[in-house]
């Protein structure tokens, strides 16, 4: 009589069999080592488990393919590119606008800062703390042109560029502007937007 090794496939609710178990920790590129340290369990534990030798326990079992799909989608994330999350509905005004219409946009969108664009060119930028400051002083500065509080222009990133990237400009700027192959603007990207990522 052949003793034929039959894997063990564990008849789990929403989890996957081992061999899902090992397929994905290599897909990850994950040691068997690296995956028992992060655990708290032993690497032969691990072995044995991906192997069939051993029947795993439910919680286990559990908490390896937990950490996997975990480590997955944080990585997918990772990799996330600025067309991926930027707002496609640019709001802006041009050099010429007053600083009222500014104050009426920002109102009306619920946003806190604008790009000021003609173009395709980006010539600064203005943001609601900065009128709020000038408009404290002196009340009539609101018919003036924007250029007289215009500040900084926003950065600007191509299509692909890395969602960390761009995370590290915000930590300076208050917006990133978001150009395609054709020098066009095509979106803005602002804290809030990275607020999205975390309801995924």
């Amino acid at each position: 009589m052949h003793n034929t090794h039959k894997l063990y496939q564990p008849n789990m609710i929403n989890l996957p069999s081992l061999s899902e178990i090992r397929r994905l920790r290599k897909k990850l590129n994950i040691s068997q080592k690296e995956l028992a340290d992060e655990l708290n369990i032993t690497q032969s534990t691990i072995s044995r488990i991906e192997s069939g030798l051993v029947d795993p326990p439910y919680t286990k079992f559990k908490m390896i393919y937990e950490y996997l799909e975990k480590e997955k989608n944080k990585r997918k994330k990772s990799k996330r590119y600025a067309k991926d999350i930027m707002s496609r509905d640019i709001k802006f005004i041009k050099p010429n606008s007053t600083i009222r219409e500014a104050v009426e946009i920002m109102h009306d969108e619920n946003i806190s800062q604008l790009p000021i664009i003609e173009n395709k060119h980006n010539f600064g930028s203005i943001t609601s703390k900065k009128i709020q400051k000038h408009i404290t002083d002196n009340p009539e500065i609101l018919g003036g042109d924007v250029s007289l509080i215009k500040e900084l222009p926003f950065p600007e990133v191509d299509e692909n560029w890395n969602v960390k990237d761009i995370s590290n400009l915000l930590i300076r700027y208050s917006a990133v502007l978001v150009k395609n192959e054709q020098h066009d603007f095509v979106g803005i990207i602002t804290d809030a937007d990275f607020l999205k990522l975390t309801q995924d």
